[in-house]
């Protein structure tokens, strides 16, 4: 017995989980021709809609719908592009909202179970605040910035060590480049590049890990100053600096001064006026983009404005022209956050948490690969645990 569902459901149920047209029929067992007619006419098997909902993650009253769902998001949109807002959040941004949000609270809970207090930095600004002020507090704070990424002998190391003086801050951060479990599911750095939880007890940020090595670094500060400022939300942070949006502009000056600021970048410029070697040489030595090292010297006076505007022209051009993000991330030993990772792995071996929950919260699916983790954490009280 047949149903008529909407062909523009069906592809949107297809395309949301990552899959092609091919992969979803091997996945149902269906001939490829199967699919493509169902996604034409609508018309597909009854009994088939149900496996149809499972292979794709959608829910089955979903696929019944006259039009394709358009949820809203859950937390505030500071995105900025091209001066509107992105018109629909994908299903890829959704979940990591969603899986960020299930950590948090279960975080929260544990804080406020063991007798923790607040963290007094959350919310303690406003954007009224002086930009310096707030970011030499989260430099001091938190022991990042430039400063300790110019020690580092290289990027894999300074962020390292940047999020995990930012965890042990209080801050749980999170960073990723795919859908937890689904590592066909790419995040798009063009939709986002991440989102800061204001919670007094368990702030988290999110790090689109599908953006290039030296971009995370100011994503990182922006979204810590959100947190800050306690203002929840998701950021596009669109080419390092958002117009017209007052919250967005004030986190990246916060920002730009966390990573770089403008006396620091004054008693390091060696180079003539408009001196491109300059940017390269500092982009590497405080391992933050060309492009944020260039807006510090065009606001510091060491490039002129034209000079800004042609080397921005060309260093967006070499953006598009490259890959793309995610050609400097491997791995995701961050994905879950290594502080949350710890703890509630402890709480279940503890008793105090099922297993069974750890393992939802965290992502994974099999005993084995739950082990495997705890192992690679390599730390943490009590440790070993196996």
């Amino acid at each position: 017995m047949n149903t008529t569902l909407n062909p523009n459901v069906l592809q949107w149920a297809r395309k949301k989980a990552g899959l092609s047209e091919e992969t979803l029929a091997k996945k149902i067992g269906v001939h490829l021709g199967l699919v493509k007619e169902w996604e034409t006419t609508g018309s597909i098997p009854l009994a088939i809609v149900e496996k149809l909902a499972e292979k794709t993650r959608t829910a089955f009253g979903f696929l019944f719908l006259p039009e394709p769902p358009h949820p809203s998001l859950p937390i505030a949109d500071f995105r900025c592009v091209s001066g509107g807002h992105p018109a629909v959040a994908s299903d890829d941004l959704l979940d990591v909202i969603y899986s960020a949000q299930l950590k948090q609270n279960w975080y929260h809970e544990y804080m406020v179970a063991n007798g923790a207090k607040p963290l007094p930095f959350v919310g303690k600004a406003s954007i009224k605040t002086p930009t310096k002020e707030v970011a030499n507090d989260i430099r001091s704070t938190l022991k990042i910035g430039f400063a300790l990424a110019e020690i580092a002998a290289n990027y894999d190391e300074a962020w390292r060590n940047t999020i995990e003086a930012t965890e042990a801050g209080g801050i749980l951060v999170l960073c990723s480049g795919h859908v937890a479990g689904f590592t066909n599911r790419t995040l798009d750095v063009e939709e986002f590049r991440g989102f800061a939880m204001v919670d007094k007890y368990a702030p988290l940020v999110f790090i689109n890990g599908a953006d290039a090595a030296a971009a995370r670094f100011f994503t990182l500060a922006h979204e810590i100053a959100h947190i800050w400022i306690g203002e929840t939300g998701i950021s596009n942070l669109e080419r390092t600096y958002a117009d017209g949006n007052t919250v967005e502009t004030y986190c990246n000056n916060v920002a730009a001064e966390v990573v770089l600021p403008l006396n620091e970048l004054s008693s390091r410029w060696s180079g003539d006026k408009n001196d491109t070697r300059e940017v390269e040489r500092l982009s590497k030595n405080y391992k933050i983009s060309r492009l944020v090292v260039a807006r510090r010297a065009r606001d510091a006076g060491f490039f002129t404005s034209e000079k800004y505007d042609s080397y921005y022209k060309l260093l967006i051009a070499q953006a598009q022209k490259s890959s793309g993000g995610g050609i400097w991330y491997h791995g995701e030993k961050y994905q879950n956050s290594r502080q949350f990772s710890i703890t509630i792995i402890q709480e279940a071996l503890a008793g105090r948490t099922s297993q069974r929950d750890a393992m939802q919260l965290l992502g994974i699916k099999k005993d084995t690969t739950f082990r495997k983790y705890a192992h690679s954490l390599e730390g943490g009280v009590e440790w070993p645990i196996y």
